[in-house]
């Protein structure tokens, strides 16, 4: 009898198992629109970080080709701004780098103003005299549902980021 009552003791009820499941059940509902943010956020702050470190390497290379070339940076996108590429190559070669919307798992829109945007495409040269922008002050907005960045770049080759509400750890735009 003894040896019977030792065995009955081990493992769990299934009122415990439910109890547990219930609690599990309930935190996973609490936790995932906060994962659900956190995925977003880091999408969209790969596709700006990616095009930031595309400009930066645009620029170097714009400096080491030395006074007889520029590097061209060309941005098509649609009127919505769902369907978006960009494209860094030197002057009159293919492209160094190409880069679309389907590269980060959709959903993150873009808009250009500045740079000659037209409805559909907008380009700038990077010289290598002080990486001076020949085509003006351009600024790129990368949005995601209610998050939204842009990214500038001056006269002068600077490029700033932003974003509307000073998340993502970038400055709040003015």
């Amino acid at each position: 009898m003894e040896r019977l009552l030792k065995n009955y003791g081990k493992g769990f009820t299934l009122v415990e198992l439910l109890v547990a499941l219930i609690v599990v059940a309930i935190l996973v509902s609490i936790a995932a629109p906060s994962f659900q943010d956190l995925i977003k956020r880091q999408r969209l702050k790969a596709v700006v970080e990616t095009l930031l470190s595309d400009m930066r390497t645009a620029r170097s290379e714009a400096l080491a080709l030395g006074l007889a070339e520029s590097v061209s940076v060309s941005f098509a996108y649609s009127s919505s701004g769902q369907t978006w590429s960009y494209s860094i190559a030197n002057t009159g070669t293919l492209p160094t780098v190409t880069r679309s919307h389907s590269d980060y798992a959709g959903g993150v829109t873009a808009a250009v103003t500045g740079w000659g945007a037209s409805s559909s495409a907008a380009s700038f040269s990077i010289t290598p005299v002080r990486s001076l922008n020949v085509s003006g002050v351009g600024t790129i907005t990368f949005a995601l549902e209610s998050l939204s960045v842009k990214v500038e770049r001056n006269l002068l080759g600077g490029v700033f980021v932003c974003s509307a509400n000073g998340d993502l750890g970038y400055s709040t735009c003015t």
